[in-house]
């Protein structure tokens, strides 16, 4: 997998504040913005954890402890997956 290194800057007082160090709050970041998008249907599910750098059996945990569904249809997607199945 090729890789795109991103780099921005953030006021020192904001680790002080998360009381975190700039490892966890990378991790915590990547994790969030994983979940994020993964909610958002803009990530694939393999995608998000890609993202994250965790195996899919933790981002499932994750999910799990951000209240977030593996599978999420609304009425309306849910009614047309299943008339697809009638056909």
């Amino acid at each position: 997998m090729e890789a795109t290194r991103i780099t921005f800057e953030i006021p020192q007082g904001i680790l002080q504040t998360l009381n975190q160090t700039q490892k966890e709050f990378i991790y915590q970041m990547r994790l969030f913005t994983a979940l994020q998008l993964f909610r958002n249907h803009k990530l694939s599910f393999g995608q998000a954890a890609e993202l994250a750098g965790m195996r899919r059996q933790d981002l499932l945990t994750e999910l799990d402890n951000h209240d977030i569904d593996l599978i999420a249809y609304d009425a309306s997607e849910l009614e047309e997956e299943l008339e697809r199945f009638d056909s």
